[in-house]
């Protein structure tokens, strides 16, 4: 089964529970019944195998999926690039988690999990996450949904700006130093997370036009 939230994932365990629950108190009744013991080890085997999983699907929920790809993707990404592009976007993912939390200060550094090739896929996560993190009341997803509604704005400089709302000015600032690296390596743009359930993207020429047009 393919779950798109923590909360998904354990309601679905709940319900193998309440399953094995009331498969155990009918065994009480009926110790003889062969077909519902078997019934019972498979359920319970389903059951232990999602318990066990529980925790590298958190693992997933916090990965952070930024692809690059355009004309000249096909060259090796230099480490200055990749060090700088990775900078602003955690510069920025902290920025925008600042503007839920107004008086917050975040400085958390995300982790490179992968460096994919071909056009280049770099995976980041938080540190050390929690079930709480990931769920979507978290102030992590909360300032990672509002950088996807950032993006969602395309180049519409006016929405941008009704998005990062009267206290976005260093977000907007943070976005747009983001988005000009971007240029830099001459590609369009992907992010999604939660496994690609969340994703948002950009052309070059929109992030050209956000870097000639975003005044802050």
């Amino acid at each position: 089964m393919k779950f798109k939230t923590i909360e998904e994932y354990d309601n679905y365990l709940n319900e193998i529970k309440q399953d094995l629950e009331e498969i155990a108190e009918y065994l009480k009744e009926h110790p003889e019944s062969q077909g519902t013991k078997g019934n019972y080890e498979t359920i319970k085997h389903i059951f232990d195998i999602y318990n066990n999983n529980r925790y590298n699907f958190i693992q997933k929920l916090n990965e952070i999926n930024l692809k690059l790809d355009g004309t000249h993707m096909n060259k090796p990404l230099s480490l200055t690039n990749m060090y700088s592009l990775s900078h602003k976007f955690n510069t920025v993912k902290n920025s925008t988690i600042n503007l839920i939390e107004i008086n917050l200060n975040t400085a958390e550094d995300l982790h490179i999990e992968e460096i994919s090739k071909g056009s280049y896929n770099i995976k980041f996560s938080f540190p050390n996450p929690t079930e709480e993190d990931v769920k979507r009341t978290s102030l992590r997803k909360k300032g990672l949904m509002k950088l996807f509604g950032l993006i969602n704005c395309e180049d519409n400089i006016e929405k941008l700006k009704k998005e990062a709302g009267p206290n976005g000015k260093e977000a907007l600032k943070d976005y747009k130093e983001f988005i000009c690296e971007i240029i830099k390596n001459s590609a369009n743009f992907s992010l999604d997370t939660e496994m690609g359930t969340v994703k948002s993207s950009l052309t070059l020429k929109q992030c050209k036009n956000i870097c000639e047009n975003l005044n802050v």
